[in-house]
């Protein structure tokens, strides 16, 4: 038995609506109470996430932003990672580029702007209601962006645009789709596996020990290196064609990793 269990929300835990379904929420209660400690790790904003941490109600480590913070079960920021102030400028300048077919987005440490209204992003947010304000991002201090990311209707938008950045920064920042269509820009070497690995740190675990659930490409790290990965049905098909080792289970609107969890510990 694995004593850390660790999610991805978005197409994982969540199902299509972006809520967490009250099975769901009964099983991880019932296995901290026996012990399991969890994780959440997501692509999502702190702001955003600690509405579904309250709703589950257990004390957690939760991994925001694709590992750029990690806060403790009081809610306190115990690892930060940052953007250099120079690369998100420059980064905002490439991505104009692509500005009749890029939504741009970036994270502070307390707010989420984007250029243009984009009422599909909304969605992710109806339960939290941690949500947008738009602003011309070059109007936002640099120095405070945590995160950029781009929205596109189309994946082959932002291939295009990884490419463009990566032909210009190399591997001095970190890029990740956490959808097909959405394309995230993090400091170097940063990723949900590296932060996964931080909080393990602290609490004398191991990878090894370890359980995760994930359904995208920002999931690879993390699910590579744990002891057990699980990918969701419903996941990109090339993360299961990079991890073909790992168990594919149900669809996340069938409350897919409760129904693991409760046959997998209940034995």
């Amino acid at each position: 038995m694995y004593p850390v269990v660790v999610s991805d929300l978005d197409g994982t835990l969540l199902n299509s609506q972006h809520k967490i379904a009250s099975r769901t929420k009964e099983v991880i209660r019932r296995l901290s109470e026996q012990g399991i400690k969890f994780v959440f790790a997501t692509g999502r904003h702190y702001e955003d996430v600690k509405t579904f941490r309250s709703q589950v109600g257990i004390d957690m480590y939760t991994i925001t932003s694709n590992g750029v913070r990690v806060y403790n079960p009081a809610g306190e920021v115990i690892i930060r990672h940052d953007l250099e102030a120079a690369q998100s400028r420059d980064i905002i300048k490439l991505a104009r580029k692509y500005d009749d077919k890029v939504i741009l987005n970036a994270y502070t440490e307390d707010h989420w702007y984007v250029e243009r209204e984009c009422k599909e992003l909304l969605a992710f947010s109806e339960d939290s209601g941690f949500t947008y304000s738009i602003e011309n991002l070059d109007d936002i201090p640099h120095g405070e962006i945590i995160k950029l990311f781009f929205c596109s209707e189309k994946h082959e938008d932002m291939i295009e645009l990884e490419q463009e950045i990566k032909a210009v920064y190399g591997d001095t920042v970190a890029t990740a789709f956490s959808l097909p269509t959405c394309l995230e820009v993090m400091p170097a070497g940063v990723n949900k596996g590296y932060a996964l690995n931080e909080v393990l740190a602290l609490k004398k675990h191991t990878l090894a020990e370890t359980i995760a659930f994930g359904d995208g490409m920002n999931d690879v790290e993390m699910l590579n290196s744990v002891g057990k990965a699980l990918i969701m049905e419903n996941g990109q098909q090339k993360l299961k064609d990079l991890l073909p080792n790992a168990e594919v289970i149900g669809h996340h609107n069938d409350d897919a990793v409760a129904e693991y969890l409760d046959q997998q510990y209940s034995n």
